[in-house]
């Protein structure tokens, strides 16, 4: 999970040992103490083979 802010170079991961309750904790935080606006990394959806 990746948690990025529109505004400024905040951001957030899993990758950084978090789990993913801390990152959107993380997240819930910055928007309140900045107002900014913060989005999560849209990955492609998975491939699914219709066999």
């Amino acid at each position: 999970m990746h948690k990025y802010c529109l505004e400024c170079d905040w951001k957030a991961s899993t990758d950084d040992g978090d789990s993913e309750q801390e990152v959107s904790r993380k997240a819930i935080e910055h928007f309140v103490e900045t107002g900014h606006t913060v989005d999560s990394i849209r990955l492609p959806p998975p491939c699914v083979n219709k066999n």
